[in-house]
């Protein structure tokens, strides 16, 4: 059973997704400083020199593709990020939007009952009508 998720749902999502991808982005110094170390000491203990710098020219190459990568991930987290802002923004222009018409239509409705409760005024007269009853015959 799948459920429909709300605009803030979505929103919320979208957020947490974008800030795992970058602590993730971030995760990735404390551990290429510890490789790092760990290359400088193989190297600087190892009697077979030209075979660890080869690993590590290898190591580099891929920590540096996965930080492009994870880089790759944040902008694109980012800009799923951006696009789903700028979709509650329009969302929201169009609720104002409608909410300002329904409001315009009640000024004009406002308006014109007002004008209409003016002219029944006017028609009504404003003096009351004296009636002179006849006087009786004989008296």
């Amino acid at each position: 059973m799948e459920f429909a998720m709300t605009f803030d749902e979505v929103s919320m999502e979208t957020s947490k997704s974008f800030v795992f991808a970058l602590q993730e982005l971030k995760n990735l110094r404390p551990q290429l400083y510890s490789a790092a170390d760990y290359c400088e000491k193989s190297y600087l203990h190892s009697h077979h020199k030209e075979m660890v710098l080869d690993n590590l020219k290898d190591y580099a190459a891929r920590a540096i593709v996965n930080a492009v990568d994870h880089l790759g991930t944040v902008a694109y987290k980012l800009t799923d990020l951006l696009e789903q802002q700028a979709l509650d923004v329009s969302t929201m222009d169009l609720k104002i939007s409608t909410l300002n018409q329904r409001l315009l239509t009640c000024q004009v409705y406002t308006n014109k009952e007002g004008v209409r409760q003016q002219q029944l005024l006017a028609i009504i007269p404003r003096h009351h009508k004296h009636y002179i009853l006849p006087t009786r015959f004989g008296q």
